[in-house]
C-alpha cells in the first residue's frame, strides 16, 4: 500500500503516475467535490484531516505502510507529519518533498528519499516507487532465506526448483538466485524433475557446468526454504507441493502460496527479473552466470522478437558486458542427436494439415520430450503453414508441443483450456497422462486413436465451442 500526504496540484500530478502500481491512499486537509468523485471511481481510498495529527494517521493504516510519500508545499508541516511518519511507520520506504530555501527540513530523520519537484517532477518519483518496491522485495527475499538458514543450523538450507523439463530460462534464473542466496551465506542446491533433453538446454547445463539434482531423488525435509523459478502452478512442479517459501515467476497461473511472489506477467523472461535483483544488489554476475541469464533471456523472447519488454532489453543489456560469447555460440550451435532428427523427419511425413495453415504431427513413442518443440519449430518454416501442434508418447503421458505465426491466436492459453497446459502467446506445452490409450497395443490403433482426440480436443478450443 501506498499512502500519499497532500493532495495539492504536485501531489495530483504524482498520483496520477502511480495509481496503476498498488493500492492507494490519500490523506489532505481538504478534497474538493470533484477530486473526491474522481478518487471514488478510481477506487483510491482518501482520509480528509490533519496529517500532523496521529490519530489521522493512524486511520489511514499507516504503520502498514509499504511507501509513504509526504507531499505538502510547507516545510513546517513537511517536518511534523516527517516526524510523526517515523515514528508510527519506521519499517515504511519514505519519500519527501523537498522544500526551496529549507535543506535542512529533514534533517536527523530517518527519511530514504528526498526528492525535488523542481529537478525531479511526479515522473521520478513514479520511478523512485518502483525502486522502493525492488528494495523492499529483496529485504523481504533476504529475511526469509537468513531466517531458513536459521533453521537449518547454517546447513544448506535452500532448494531451488525449476519447472519439470526445465528450459535456459529456467536453468539460469534458478543458477541466479543461488549465487544471490550465496553472497548473503545461504547455500543452495537446484533440482529439477523429467528430462534436459532439448540439445541447447543439455549443451547449456554442460558447456556451464550447471551442477542440478534429481527432485525425486532429493529429501525435500533437510531444506528449510523452498524456492520456485519460472513457474507457479502446481502442475509443472517437478515434485508435489501445496506450499513454497519463494516464487519468481513471469507467468500468471498462480495455484500456489508463498511468503515472496515475485511474479510479472509483462516481463518476456524470468531470468530478467533476476538480473534485475543482481543489478539492484550490485553482485557482478561471473562469465558463466552471465551468459546463462543472457541466453535465457534470448532464447524465452524468441531473440527480443516476442513478449518483449524494457526489463527484458535493460537486464540484456547489462549482461552483454559480461558475457562470454564463445560459450553462448557452444550452447547456440550444438550437434543435433539422432533421436531429435528422426522426430523431424516423423513430423514432417505425419502431418495432417486442417483449415489450411495449421499442422498437426504425431511422431509416436519417444525418449526426448524436447524433441518435440524442435520438430515443432521446423514445421513452423514451412510455406503456408502458420501454426504447429506436433505430439507423442514419453512413458505414460502424451506430450504436445505447440508454434504459432498468428497473432490471433494465444497458445497458452489454448492448451491450458484444453489440456492443464501453458505458456506463451506463441509457444506453449502441455503433458497429459496416457489412460486407457495404454490398453491399446496396436501401434496404428493408437496413433489413430491419439491423433482424433488431440486434434478434436484442440480445434473445439480454438473454434470457441469447448463449454468445459
Amino acid at each position: 500500500m501506498i499512502v500519499v500526504i497532500g493532495y495539492g496540484t504536485f501531489g495530483k500530478k504524482v498520483v496520477k503516475y502511480i495509481k496503476d502500481k498498488e493500492l492507494i491512499t490519500i490523506i489532505d486537509i481538504n478534497f474538493d467535490d470533484n477530486d473526491i468523485d474522481q478518487l471514488s471511481k478510481e477506487k483510491i481510498k482518501i482520509i480528509q484531516g490533519d496529517a500532523t495529527n496521529k490519530e489521522i494517521l493512524k486511520k489511514a493504516n499507516i504503520d502498514k505502510a509499504d511507501i509513504i510519500l509526504i507531499l505538502t508545499n510547507s516545510p513546517e508541516i513537511n517536518r511534523k507529519i516527517a516526524e510523526k511518519v517515523c515514528e508510527l511507520s519506521p519499517s515504511s520506504y519514505k519519500i519527501a518533498r523537498a522544500i526551496l530555501k529549507h535543506p535542512d527540513i529533514y534533517d536527523g530523520l530517518d527519511i530514504d528519499k528526498i526528492i525535488n519537484v523542481l529537478d525531479s517532477g511526479a515522473k521520478d518519483i513514479a520511478n523512485e516507487i518502483d525502486n522502493a518496491k525492488l528494495k523492499r522485495k529483496l529485504s523481504k527475499l533476504k529475511s526469509i532465506l537468513l531466517e531458513g538458514k536459521k533453521k537449518c543450523n547454517d546447513e544448506k538450507s535452500l532448494l531451488i526448483l525449476t519447472h519439470k523439463n526445465p528450459d535456459p530460462d529456467a536453468i539460469a534464473s534458478a543458477l541466479a538466485l543461488k549465487n544471490i542466496a550465496e553472497k548473503w551465506g545461504v547455500l543452495a542446491d537446484i533440482a529439477y524433475g523429467g528430462i534436459i533433453g532439448y540439445d541447447k538446454n543439455r549443451a547449456m547445463v554442460n558447456i556451464l557446468g550447471v551442477n542440478m539434482l534429481d527432485a525425486n531423488k532429493v529429501d525435500i525435509k533437510k531444506y528449510c526454504t523452498i524456492a520456485v523459478v519460472d513457474t507457479s502452478s502446481k502442475a509443472q512442479l517437478p515434485i508435489e507441493l501445496d506450499k513454497v517459501d519463494i516464487i519468481i515467476d513471469h507467468h500468471n497461473t498462480t495455484d500456489l502460496e508463498a511468503k515472496y511472489i515475485d511474479i510479472r506477467k509483462d516481463v518476456g523472461a524470468t531470468s530478467s527479473i533476476l538480473t534485475q535483483y543482481l543489478m539492484e544488489l550490485n553482485i557482478e554476475p561471473s562469465r558463466i552466470l552471465a551468459t546463462a541469464l543472457f541466453y535465457g533471456i534470448q532464447s524465452d523472447t524468441h531473440y527480443f522478437r516476442e513478449k518483449v519488454s524494457k526489463l527484458d532489453f535493460e537486464a540484456a543489456a547489462y549482461l552483454q558486458s559480461y558475457i562470454d560469447s564463445n560459450l553462448l555460440d557452444m550452447i547456440e550451435n550444438p550437434e543435433i542427436s539422432t533421436e531429435v532428427m528422426e522426430v523431424i523427419a516423423k513430423a514432417i511425413m505425419n502431418r495432417k494439415v486442417i483449415k489450411g495453415n495449421i499442422a498437426l504431427a504425431y511422431v509416436g513413442e519417444i525418449t526426448n520430450r524436447d524433441a518435440l518443440p524442435q520438430a515443432a519449430d521446423f514445421l513452423l518454416k514451412m510455406e503456408g503453414i502458420n501454426t504447429t501442434f506436433v505430439f507423442g508418447i514419453v512413458g505414460d503421458e502424451i506430450h504436445i508441443s505447440a508454434r504459432t505465426k498468428d497473432l490471433r491466436l494465444n497458445l497458452g492459453e489454448i492448451l491450458n483450456k484444453a489440456f492443464g497446459g501453458g505458456g506463451h502467446q506463441t509457444k506453449a506445452a502441455a503433458a497429459i497422462p496416457l489412460g486407457i490409450f495404454k490398453e491399446v497395443s496396436d501401434k496404428e490403433a493408437l496413433r489413430k486413436l491419439v491423433e482424433e482426440a488431440i486434434k478434436t480436443k484442440i480445434m473445439k478450443v480454438i473454434s470457441g465451442t469447448d463449454k468445459s
